[in-house]
């Protein structure tokens, strides 16, 4: 089923196109050509074959083995079984919470070993090497989404530090609308681009309201499906937001590469680095060692 749309007259134009290729198709050298250097959407398909999850990761299977698990969704305290039981009967009219962003490291062991290794896609993540973790073993979010129909994610974005979001789909139907970098002038950046520049004020690209971001129809878009066993690569920069068509399991995971390394070291070193002079730009002398030596590596 898919999510109702309203009828603005002046909405943004979107389009469906989006590549979807086979991973065991597609060489790791042409990915890294045709879309993470370009800085290019792309849906891999079996890239995530290798998972257990991916047999394992059902609603009764969490219902039933982890109903206990105690999680908090915006405010509010409730188990896993509860969660499970309003995703089944969840509906674009009253849906259901919509659990975002909950840290992988906080599951089970064994649930964390049921998404192990991540998919080769994700490849490769130079915020997961030694240079980069031994100063900052925090960079890498590794996340888990569960929802139900008519479930939204809360704010259109793209990810902090200019990573890039790789979003693997293990159960349900999520359709994602994305913007290119070049189309943030139309997005309403929050607070005038202070603060935190990657969030925008619009919030519902289908019932936005015209008279307050009158620019918005100007903006041109991808829209698309993301089914089970697919993994979207949303590049660095790229604007973009979430809805479930139907109950949904979905991990995330962001990265950064030779394509966004400048700037992620720009950001990292502006906005985790407040009211001090010196360790800035050491910390940026740093990361532009790190990332000239790792350009310099075989490719994977």
């Amino acid at each position: 089923m898919d999510f109702p749309v309203e009828d603005i007259s002046d909405a943004p134009m979107f389009s469906d196109k989006i590549d979807r290729m086979e991973w065991s198709e597609l060489s790791p050298e042409r990915y890294q050509r045709d879309y993470v250097l370009p800085l290019k959407p792309v849906i891999i398909t079996g890239g995530l074959d290798h998972w257990a999850a991916r047999d394992k990761w059902t609603f009764d299977y969490f219902q039933n083995q982890y109903g206990d698990m105690p999680l908090e969704i915006e405010g509010r305290r409730l188990s896993m079984a509860e969660l499970i039981a309003e995703v089944r009967t969840s509906s674009p009219q009253s849906p259901a919470p919509y659990l975002h962003n909950y840290p992988v490291k906080n599951l089970p062991k064994e649930l964390q070993d049921d998404i192990e290794p991540m998919p080769a896609c994700t490849a490769p993540n130079w915020l997961d090497h030694p240079l980069i973790t031994v100063r900052a073993p925090y960079l890498t979010y590794k996340e888990l989404y569960i929802g139900g129909q008519g479930a939204k994610f809360p704010v259109m974005h793209y990810d902090g530090l200019h990573t890039h979001a790789f979003l693997m789909q293990i159960q349900g139907v999520k359709e994602y609308i994305g913007f290119a970098p070049d189309q943030g002038k139309y997005l309403y950046v929050r607070n005038g681009g202070n603060g935190q520049p990657n969030l925008s004020d619009v919030n519902d690209v289908d019932k936005y309201d015209p008279a307050r971001f009158p620019e918005f129809r100007n903006a041109k878009g991808i829209r698309f499906k993301l089914h089970p066993g697919e993994t979207l690569f949303m590049p660095s920069g790229w604007w973009h937001t979430a809805r479930i068509l139907s109950p949904s399991i979905t991990v995330s995971i962001n990265g950064a590469n030779a394509a966004n390394w400048s700037s992620f070291r720009r950001d990292f070193c502006r906005y985790n680095m407040p009211g001090r002079k010196f360790l800035p730009w050491a910390l940026n002398g740093y990361l532009m060692f790190v990332g000239n030596w790792l350009s310099m590596l075989p490719p994977i």
